[in-house]
């Protein structure tokens, strides 16, 4: 039967049909999708999609929804009871596989997300490189998990954005809790998940809806949290050492050494193995974006740590640099070495103190000594380089670590030495590096900013609050005037926001075009508000600083000041806004 009662008319065209995204028909000629793409545009024939009818379900469907029920169940364990009550007075969930349907944003094509994420997001984190020849249906084949965070954290459709968050988790716990997995592919999506974790969609926006009018049922949502995020960072830590990237091949040593070891001895198997580039630039990611959390938003303690093979990695890619970015890639990873030197000379604290009458080397020693390495490490920027920027701004991150020290109101005096301008000298540094800092980022392209990775937004952070205790640092000869004349804290909160405005319009523009969202990306609403909540606590303290009542109207500036929950970065003061009524 050709064309007789039960036979489906598709509405779609065959190359939307075949691309898996909306199709929007015109009345005469091809598809809106088809012409804009300067495709052919075809009608598929009648039939395509008819299913046989089944009088009633096998014993393998029932199977099939039972292990679905489990998974889903499993992945849900947070919210176990709402998960059941879902499942039980509804139809069964439809499964957010990425093998089951396209992850792609609506009318987005694999290739324009890929494309978003090698010109806006890989320059500023260099270390998971696809040969330009990879196309993104071979990425999807050969490395699912990997294409999927990329899709995710490329995709500037918000109400997609949650359901490819919702995919990705699903294969978390699916592959890595359950099946207990470890590979390339798991440990280099990781690595997008955590390094973007708050650029992406956490929360469905909250509705308006008339009274008497039934609330429509939304889709679940996973949320993302701080403790997620602790848990993605430990998993990404854990993927790394079970693959053993963090050691050389010749010293790996697993669970199971023993029995290893003299099985290679018996079969004679003495071959030399070498890491691959793409798996050292992996294991100094990760090495990379863990000291930066740890420098920039709470210490993570030794979970990865800088060794002899980090340096041979960063040796072995300088001097082959199969890729352009490998030479500034290798700069971050030397930068954040020298970071974590900062971090264990001057701000850690030991577990059990050698002596009670032991005493460290004067401040301005060890001040010196890790400013020779900055500086060693400024050497190497060439101002030609495409990324001289970005490695400029770790190098400033890394000077307002050195020298905030010296706001430490708890250091003796005698830890400056006998200079007694010591500490008024480092002051006025850590203002020229944070004044340099906000001079770097501001002359970044706008276009950047609503693609910040968290070791951007996380460095900016400091920023801020290194700015803030500068201009409230009560000191005897610290002039706050004078800071106020150099930089204006409010003009650099809002520089950021300003920054995102410019790009405001695009975006405005391509949500007009798309039927199926209302949301522009977080990242626009979320910077304007906390810009606001940033500025009005500083003026509190600010304020009560003057009255001379900041002590007993107003809790003391904290020094560290860095936050417990790295959700929450730019609330320096654990203060948080409304901002999503009751997801927030």
């Amino acid at each position: 039967m050709e064309d007789g009662v039960g036979t489906r008319h598709p509405k779609a065209c065959l190359t939307c049909a075949k691309a898996k995204v909306r199709c929007f028909p015109e009345t005469d000629g091809p598809c809106k999708r088809c012409r804009r793409l300067g495709k052919e545009c075809g009608a598929q024939l009648p039939g395509t999609h008819r299913r046989e009818k089944k009088s009633a379900a096998s014993g393998s469907d029932v199977a099939a929804l039972e292990a679905k029920l489990d998974r889903m169940v499993a992945i849900l364990a947070a919210s176990e009871q709402n998960a059941r009550e879902q499942l039980g007075s509804g139809p069964a969930s439809k499964s957010l596989s990425p093998f089951e349907h396209n992850t792609a944003a609506p009318d987005e094509t694999d290739d324009q997300l890929l494309e978003v994420f090698f010109e806006k997001m890989f320059p500023l984190f260099p270390f998971i490189v696809i040969p330009p020849h990879v196309t993104a249906e071979e990425l999807r084949r050969e490395k699912p998990f990997l294409y999927l965070n990329i899709s995710m954290v490329a995709c500037q459709n918000p109400p997609r954005q949650r359901e490819i968050v919702d995919a990705v988790q699903e294969y978390v716990a699916e592959h890595i809790v359950i099946r207990g997995e470890h590979s390339l592919d798991l440990l280099q999506g990781l690595l997008l998940n955590v390094a973007w974790f708050i650029s992406v969609s956490r929360y469905p926006r909250p509705s308006d809806h008339p009274p008497n009018v039934p609330k429509t049922e939304e889709p679940h949502h996973i949320v993302r949290s701080t403790a997620q995020l602790d848990t993605n960072v430990h998993l990404l830590v854990a993927q790394s050492f079970s693959l053993g990237l963090n050691q050389e091949m010749a010293y790996q040593k697993n669970l199971n050494y023993p029995l290893a070891y003299l099985k290679d001895t018996m079969n004679d198997d003495h071959h030399n193995l070498v890491r691959t580039l793409e798996e050292r630039r992996t294991y100094l990611g990760c090495y990379y974006l863990i000291t930066m959390l740890s420098t920039c938003v709470k210490d993570l303690g030794s979970i990865i740590r800088s060794t002899r093979y980090t340096d041979e990695c960063c040796n072995v890619l300088d001097q082959i640099a199969e890729y352009p970015t490998d030479a500034s890639m290798v700069q971050l990873v030397r930068a954040m070495n020298v970071a974590d030197k900062i971090h264990h000379t001057l701000y850690h604290t030991e577990l059990y103190p050698s002596s009670v009458s032991s005493t460290s080397p004067p401040l301005g020693l060890s001040i010196r000594w890790l400013e020779a390495e900055i500086k060693q490490l400024k050497a190497h920027i060439s101002s030609e380089s495409p990324h001289s920027a970005i490695l400029q701004l770790h190098y400033n991150t890394l000077e307002i670590h050195l020298y905030r020290v010296a706001l430490n109101t708890d250091v003796s005096k005698s830890n400056y030495g006998d200079h007694p301008l010591m500490q008024l000298d480092i002051l006025f540094r850590c203002l020229e590096a944070t004044t340099s800092f906000f001079q770097t980022i501001f002359s970044l392209p706008s276009g950047l900013f609503p693609f910040f990775p968290f070791t951007m937004t996380c460095q900016f952070a400091k920023a801020i609050v290194a700015l803030s205790q500068l201009t409230l640092y009560d000191h005897p000869g610290w002039d706050r005037a004078y800071v106020e004349s150099i930089i204006d804290f409010d003009q650099t909160v809002d520089g950021i926001a300003s920054k995102l405005e410019v790009e405001l319009p695009r975006y405005e523009q391509a949500l007009a075009k798309d039927q199926e969202s209302t949301e522009l990306p977080e990242v626009f609403g979320r910077m304007r508000n906390r810009a606001q909540t940033i500025k009005k606590m500083h003026r509190r303290r600010k304020d009560a600083l003057e009255q001379k009542s900041l002590s007993t109207t107003v809790a003391p500036v904290d020094y560290e000041l860095m936050m417990v929950e790295p959700l929450d970065l730019l609330f320096p003061f654990g203060e948080i806004p409304p901002m999503y009524g009751q997801y927030m």
